[in-house]
């Protein structure tokens, strides 16, 4: 589908391939921009993808990436639950933590273009039925104010 969308939008300097994040089906340093939209929380262990991020860019290239990211613990009957998991919020991670693979994957220069609160923003509501689980471990949606965060970020692989 992306292949025939590209060729009905006129597009025809741009490759579709079917990869993982954590495989990226390209040779070492011959990427120029990796751009990813709040998938890699999804990811158990995020700090393959920032590697393999860096392992494809080239000296200088870039990436954009819009993810989810925590400002503080989540309860734990949201942790652990697979409709929080599902709706991007229980596979989230520590900003600091996050930040720091990409720092150790030698990315550099990190710079936020968006900072919003994602339950807020997106008028976020639980299903019923992880309602009711959450009821029953006693959590609100206001427990969780500013604390599931949405962000936009770039970062650049250093030039040689």
């Amino acid at each position: 589908r992306a292949r025939r969308n590209a060729e009905k939008a006129g597009i025809n300097n741009a490759e579709i391939r079917e990869g993982r994040l954590e495989n990226l089906p390209v040779a070492s340093g011959t990427v120029d921009a990796v751009t990813s939209n709040c998938v890699i929380n999804l990811v158990p262990d995020k700090s393959v993808v920032f590697r393999e991020i860096a392992r494809v860019l080239r000296p200088g290239g870039r990436l954009v990436i819009s993810d989810i990211l925590l400002d503080g613990p989540l309860p734990r009957a949201v942790a652990t639950d697979l409709l929080a998991y599902v709706g991007c919020v229980a596979g989230a991670m520590p900003r600091q933590a996050y930040f720091d693979l990409v720092a150790a994957a030698g990315l550099t220069g990190v710079r936020i273009h968006k900072d919003v609160d994602y339950l807020a923003a997106g008028g976020y509501t639980f299903t019923d039925e992880l309602q009711a689980r959450l009821d029953e471990s006693g959590v609100r949606l206001g427990d969780l104010a500013g604390r599931v965060r949405s962000i936009t970020f770039e970062a650049r692989k250093p030039r040689a």
